[in-house]
Parts: C-alpha cells; sequence; structure tokens
C-alpha cells in the first residue's frame, strides 16, 4: 500500500509545462510501455566558434563529443575504456544519465550518426555525409544533403512496427544555436529564449552569430517562406533535418514520438508543424527541470511560440553528494543525449519513485566517473 509521502512524490515525477491536454492524451497511450531509443549524432562548425558550445574542453575535445556519448552508450557498463567528455568546467557528459536510465529500463538503443566530425567506434546507422557548414554562411546543408538526411528520417519513422513508441534524442554541440538561427529565420523570435550547457548562458555569443547570419543572407526569406526546410538547409544541422523527416514517416505509421531535448526538439517540433500545416499528432516533447527552470532561459515561452506539448521530468540532484551530479542544480549542462526524456519515459514504463531513477544514476556515475 503506498504511503502519502510516496503518492506525493509519484505526482511530482514529472509535470507539464504547456498544452497539457495533449501531454496527457500522449501519456495515456504510452504508459506501462517500453520504447525504442534512437540517439541521433551530428556536427555543425557553429559548434566551432569559441563560447558557442561547452560541449567539450576545448575545440578538438568538442569534435569528439557525439561519438564518444554513442559510445558509451551502447557499452556495458564499466567497460568503456575512454574517457568521456566533460566540459570547461570539467562536468561530465550528460550521457551518465541517460545510460542509467536506458539501462534501468532495458532499452533497445539506435545509434545514428547523421554527420559527426568524429564516427563512432560501436554499432551504429552511418548517414554521416560530414556536418553541417557554419550557420553564417547561408549554406549549413547543401541541398543533396538535406533531402537525403530528410528522406532516410521519413524511411525509418515509417519502418518500427514492432516498438509502441520512440525518444529520440541528440548530441549535437552547438544544436541550440543553429536551433535559434532556425526558428529565427521563420519569425519566432526566439533570443535570448533558447538554453545553454553553460550556467549562466551565453546569450551574447549566440544572438549576435545569429543576427550576423541573417542580416548577411536576406536572400534566403523568400525561398524559406515558401518552404519552411529551407530554414534547416541554409542555418540548421543535420539532425533537424533527419528528425523533421523521422517525425514526418511516425505521422504516416501513427507512431508516437517523444522528442528528448529542450531548444533543439521544440525547434524541430516547429518546423515539422510548418511543414504538414497542423500539430504533429502523438508527438511531445520532454526535458529536464534543469532547462525547464533556466532563468537564463525562458522554455515555458519557447514551447507556447512554437505551440509544442512540453513535459518536463522533475528528477533533481539536491541531496546528490556527487559534485559533477550536484553541478545540474547550479545550471551546469543541463541537457544532452535525450537525457530529459528517457526520465520521463523511465517513470512512465516502471511507474518508479524519483529516489530510484536518482539511485541507478549515481550508480552509474560511481562506475563510469569515480572508479
Amino acid at each position: 500500500m503506498p504511503t502519502d509521502q510516496s503518492i506525493q512524490k509519484k505526482i511530482k515525477s514529472y509535470s507539464f509545462v504547456n498544452k497539457s491536454k495533449e501531454c496527457q492524451s500522449f501519456i495515456d497511450k504510452v504508459k506501462g510501455k517500453k520504447p525504442l531509443f534512437i540517439l541521433v549524432i551530428g556536427g555543425t562548425e557553429t559548434a566551432l566558434i569559441p563560447g558557442i558550445s561547452a560541449a567539450g574542453q576545448n575545440i578538438e575535445q568538442l569534435k569528439n563529443t557525439p561519438a564518444l556519448d554513442a559510445d558509451f552508450l551502447v557499452t556495458e557498463l564499466g567497460k568503456f575504456n575512454k574517457k568521456l567528455p566533460v566540459s570547461p568546467n570539467k562536468i561530465p557528459s550528460p550521457a551518465i544519465l541517460s545510460k542509467a536510465v536506458s539501462d534501468f529500463m532495458g532499452l533497445d538503443i539506435s545509434v545514428v550518426d547523421v554527420g559527426s566530425f568524429i564516427k563512432p567506434e560501436k554499432q551504429h546507422i552511418d548517414l554521416n555525409m560530414g556536418p553541417a557548414k557554419c550557420l553564417t554562411t547561408g549554406a549549413a546543408l547543401d541541398p543533396v544533403k538535406m533531402n537525403f538526411l530528410f528522406q532516410k528520417g521519413e524511411k525509418l519513422g515509417l519502418n518500427l512496427p514492432n516498438y509502441p513508441y520512440v525518444v529520440i534524442g541528440e548530441c549535437v554541440p552547438g544544436g541550440t544555436t543553429t536551433a535559434l538561427s532556425v526558428l529565427c529565420s521563420l519569425d519566432v523570435n526566439a533570443f535570448d529564449l533558447v538554453s545553454s550547457s553553460f550556467p549562466e548562458g551565453n546569450h551574447m555569443w549566440k544572438n549576435q552569430t545569429v543576427k550576423d547570419a541573417l542580416l548577411n543572407n536576406v536572400d534566403k526569406f523568400p525561398a524559406i517562406k515558401k518552404n519552411p526546410l529551407k530554414a534547416v538547409e541554409y542555418f540548421g544541422d543535420p539532425m533537424q533535418a533527419f528528425v523533421c523527416g523521422f517525425i514526418k514517416g511516425a505521422q504516416k505509421a501513427n507512431l508516437p514520438v517523444m522528442l528528448a531535448g529542450g531548444s533543439q526538439m521544440l525547434t524541430v517540433y516547429h518546423v515539422s508543424k510548418l511543414l504538414t500545416g497542423f500539430n504533429p499528432y502523438d508527438t511531445v516533447v520532454a526535458t529536464t527541470s534543469w532547462i525547464t527552470n533556466d532563468t537564463n532561459a525562458k522554455t515555458k515561452k519557447l514551447a507556447e511560440l512554437t505551440n509544442a506539448p512540453l513535459i518536463s521530468s522533475n528528477i533533481h540532484f539536491k541531496e546528490s553528494k556527487h559534485k559533477g551530479l550536484f553541478a545540474y542544480e547550479e545550471g551546469h549542462i543541463k541537457e544532452g543525449v535525450g537525457a530529459g526524456g528517457l526520465m520521463v519515459a523511465a517513470d512512465l514504463y516502471k511507474d518508479v519513485l524519483q529516489e530510484e531513477i536518482v539511485k541507478e544514476i549515481e550508480r552509474v556515475y560511481s562506475i563510469a566517473v569515480e572508479a
């Protein structure tokens, strides 16, 4: 018999941030079911601009981050023989959270490389035609690459009949900046709204980079108005192209999709909405409370502007004795590798208390970082 205290904790395990009716409808369809987790990794030369990304201690390490995260995720715990990526403040990758939760749930995992600088060593789907060019060029993805990734995403979304739903996460250093540029090119005033893996945010760097890109490429806007996917082609990254295609395919297959991430997945949702002319049904965005509570961003407002159903995990590390986990409470990292969506999915599947999920994350952290 559950105690009043455990019931209270269960109620608070996740929250609806925007479009509660749609969030509840999604949960009613997938509760108690085990999803497939797809991690989409990619790269953009935008991330090489100093001050844009904290997904690595330096630029060279940043290039390795997606591949290392992917390999860690699919390697048996304790057998990963490389160093996990860390931020400039030496906070370990959020892949630790994703690894703990995906192992806890016993999930099937599919890694899709759509354009990372360094390819993963472990098994993955290789669609890597190279990372995106810097968004300031106004030619981030050439049309061939754009169409290839969109079509491959659509095909995969159409052909997953054995899974009740999919959680799809990303690892794209610099991805919140490409998200900002895509949204702004689509007339969504997202300046100062997107989150960051830096604790204090880095709006100055992002805003100026995006403003320069848009001002130098005003000739691209007529094409974007005719075809929203052009915003991704000109100013986006490979993950956005692939996942937009995936959503289109999933819609045709009636496959529910949880987009696991913050600003980047809100952007993907918005582009998909514009492409179809309606809100993608059975599709929600799920992220962490560190994103939705980020005082240096306005994720709730961004969700409202993109009209996206947004769910927030309420998992926290306020009592954690691990410095690298408690750092999330201080604004570091916040999200990545699908962590927020996976924590929500764990609750929906196993109906567990927050403490159980945190305990498992701390166990994996101890083995991966402190062993």
